[in-house]
């Protein structure tokens, strides 16, 4: 990323150098139409138009830099967040709302990029081109380039001022947006249940306070950007104003401080005192950026940092046993020793939301942890993966089997049924039509699992949407296909005590073994 950011720095540099060149062929030119009145030289003729090709090919040269490396940045940052969401999976997603990931994905990370390369590039580049320009107008004169200079840091200081306030301000804004997005998709989730309890018009009217709110905040950040811009354009037009009175005056000889001016000299300086202050306007103008990137780097820097990846376990070594002294997942569950010794059926009990699923996360790597199990894992939630393809690619995944044995563990499962009624059988594309519910999505998850080959299960109310007939039948399934196996099972349904060798208990943050 530097080195493509050195880069782009340097051709923008080289293209206002050429610029400069430009119109220093053009006042010259000038000078001779008007004062001399004659044709200008060929030399002066082709310095400009080889000087403007120069600028053309460089602004290319540019644009098609800057675009390729947005795009492969881009997809390094989507590399980085795939690999995230295909190590820690639900542990990751369910923290937040699909309106939030949705947002992560399509804005954040393109504004992060933005910021990465076209702002730090004309922030850079803001920095150089006024010295350039204050060059350029102190060789020509010093007393102009010294008013320049001492009204110039006025600038960038009320850009610091308003900045920070856009900065806060998109914070709040993101905020706003992702609370309103995840409300949004709660409620249209839940439409059914608003339509039994006739809660339409309360919940109504809830999503249009919540709307007129985040519009106050939108037109807030908007009224700031225009300050910014306004700024901007107030001390440019004012310099330029100030610039031209004086050269004027001087051309009239009624002013005859610092040295003369001539009129090619007058000219290059008007032209090159608005390239003193066109970065900042550029600046200015994407100002909201570096705002917006600052607000998608606190949710986007822990996902991206490849330090803070979790330690993925060794799938390839049978599992031979788990011991670990003061265990700690995150700052949130902790437990004084935990003990797993193979073939251990552990069954987790504890109250909703006292962390057994974040438990099992941290158990299998999924979620950032003192200790980890190793070996080969079969996860099975009481939120399955469908995924938007056939049946035959949900049970096998990427491995392979017979048509034979995917009827067989579809038929354990209590699935025959189902299946018989596809219209193209396992080659069945699985998406809102036929629509699984949650029971069928439960009992095709763990078809998919009885077909691997793992050490450790690790269950996470497996049976929560099936019927109490059911969840009695592939309890007892589960239970006779892990009999050697390593088992952690957390379920608020009963199970037979004499199933486990061990028993656990999470409450207030602790996991007591009993």
């Amino acid at each position: 990323m530097g080195s493509s950011l050195m880069t782009l720095v340097v051709i923008k540099c080289l293209s206002l150098f050429s610029l400069v060149f430009a119109f220093y062929f053009f006042a010259h030119i000038a000078q001779s139409w008007v004062v001399l009145k004659q044709p200008a030289s060929h030399e002066l003729i082709i310095g400009i138009m080889v000087s403007l090709l120069i600028n053309w090919v460089l602004n290319g040269v540019y644009n098609v830099q800057l675009m390729r490396s947005k795009i492969n940045t881009l997809e390094r940052f989507e590399g980085l967040l795939h690999h995230r969401f295909a190590t820690q999976q639900h542990a990751l997603a369910r923290q937040y709302s699909s309106f939030y990931w949705q947002d992560v994905w399509q804005n954040q990370l393109v504004d992060l990029v933005n910021w990465a390369f076209e702002y730090r590039t004309v922030q850079t580049v803001a920095i150089i081109a006024p010295l350039l320009a204050l060059a350029v107008i102190f060789s020509i004169n010093p007393v102009i380039g010294t008013g320049l200079l001492i009204t110039l840091p006025v600038v960038p200081l009320f850009m610091v001022i308003v900045g920070k306030g856009a900065g806060a301000l998109h914070r709040k804004h993101f905020l706003a947006l992702a609370r309103l997005g995840g409300m949004f998709t709660d409620r249209l989730n839940a439409l059914p249940m608003l339509a039994n309890y006739n809660a339409n018009k309360k919940q109504t009217d809830l999503l249009v306070a919540a709307s007129d709110e985040l519009n106050k905040r939108t037109m807030n950040v908007v009224g700031v950007a225009f300050l910014s811009n306004s700024v901007l354009d107030f001390f440019a037009t004012l310099s330029m104003a100030l610039v031209a009175v004086f050269i004027g005056f001087s051309l009239l000889g009624e002013l005859n401080i610092g040295p003369s001016i001539e009129l090619k000299d007058g000219l290059w300086i008007l032209l090159t005192v608005p390239l003193l202050l066109s970065e900042m306007k550029k600046l200015g103008a994407i100002y909201h950026q570096k705002a917006k990137a600052e607000a998608a780097q606190d949710n986007l820097a822990p996902l991206l940092s490849s330090t803070d990846m979790p330690f993925n376990p060794d799938s390839t070594q049978p599992f031979s046993g788990f011991e670990a002294s003061a265990f700690r997942a995150g700052d949130v569950l902790h437990a004084d020793k935990l003990v797993i010794s193979p073939h251990d059926h552990i069954l987790i009990s504890g109250a909703s939301g006292s962390g057994k699923t974040l438990l099992l996360e941290a158990l299998s790597a999924k979620r950032e942890s003192s200790h980890c199990l190793k070996g080969k894992v079969v996860w099975l939630t009481q939120q399955p993966v469908v995924l938007p393809s056939s049946v035959r690619q949900n049970l096998c995944l990427d491995d392979v089997y017979d048509d034979e044995k995917l009827l067989q563990v579809l038929f354990q499962v209590e699935l025959t049924s189902w299946f018989e009624a596809l219209p193209d059988g396992l080659d069945t594309q699985l998406s809102y039509c036929p629509e699984l519910s949650g029971g069928e999505a439960q009992r095709l998850s763990l078809a998919r699992a009885l077909l691997r080959e793992a050490d450790i299960w690790l269950l996470d109310e497996p049976t929560a949407h099936l019927s109490d007939s059911q969840h009695h039948r592939l309890s007892r399934l589960i239970h006779s296909v892990t009999q050697d196996k390593t088992v952690l099972w957390a379920s608020h349904k009963a199970l037979p005590a004499n199933w486990f060798t061990h028993f656990w208990n999470v409450k207030h943050q602790q996991v007591n073994v009993q």
